[in-house]
């Protein structure tokens, strides 16, 4: 089964988010609904190994636990992944988590309360220059890591589970009430919006009115939050993200 990969995709469209976030904390997961027709429950299933070919979509769809039965599979399949995945396996919903991050995503907005266990510990970096406010650029290198994990899956295998995966996350969606939710549809729109951040060169200027920073620059301010989050992150890890996440709309 490829069913560890479709994290990545997420990875991808919110590392901007999850570990930019740099004032926001909040860890409640997405609130249980009534759940709808469970997928039938599967046989035992173990993770794909390398250069193994994918089985029929029928047959993967069919295997699928029923979706408040899923967690135990998704943590079995995402854990060989990578070490890093670690904090997002110790969350409950795992499936809902993610409908949600995409749901948000898609509006340009930040999935603060699903990935608020992402958020560093120590504070974004700024520099003091005088009277004026930079946005520090050695701050950028702490979301390598993230980008070349992110990165590291090849997208149209990554596309793929996403179909597989497609009936637990239409349940998901239509829990927040999403009356013909069509996850391909909604993870290409959240991929538009990442796509749309603006490419910024140069010094980043920053003010404080109150508490919290901002973009001294009023059209980076008006920007949706997934974007501002996204420039936080450098031009250089933003391009590795736009040209990725334009490799995996191509098979959307």
């Amino acid at each position: 089964m490829q069913t560890r990969v479709i994290f990545a995709i997420v990875a991808v469209i919110v590392i901007g988010i999850g570990a930019g976030l740099w004032w926001w904390q909040g860890s409640s997961p997405p609130a249980k609904q009534a759940a709808t027709e469970p997928v039938p429950q599967p046989e035992h299933v173990g993770p794909m190994e390398n250069g193994e070919v994918p089985a029929a979509q029928d047959a993967q769809r069919a295997a699928l636990p029923a979706l408040d039965a899923s967690d135990d599979y998704v943590r079995e399949q995402v854990g060989p992944l990578s070490p890093s995945m670690a904090d997002w396996l110790k969350q409950d919903d795992l499936v809902r988590r993610f409908a949600a991050i995409v749901d948000v995503a898609r509006q340009g907005d930040y999935p603060r309360r699903q990935l608020a266990f992402l958020t560093p510990a120590a504070k974004f970096p700024v520099q003091q220059q005088d009277d004026r406010i930079l946005l520090d650029p050695a701050g950028y290198q702490r979301f390598d890591g993230f980008v070349d994990i992110a990165t590291s899956i090849e997208p149209q295998r990554a596309v793929g589970v996403l179909r597989t995966l497609s009936p637990l996350l239409v349940q998901a969606l239509m829990e927040l009430g999403a009356k013909d939710p069509d996850p391909l549809l909604a993870l290409r729109q959240s991929i538009d919006q990442a796509l749309a951040t603006p490419d910024v060169e140069g010094e980043i200027e920053l003010v404080q009115p109150k508490v919290y920073y901002q973009f001294a620059d009023a059209k980076l301010e008006a920007l949706p939050p997934l974007q501002k989050q996204l420039i936080r992150m450098g031009p250089q890890n933003l391009a590795r993200i736009k040209s990725y996440l334009t490799q995996v709309k191509s098979f959307l």
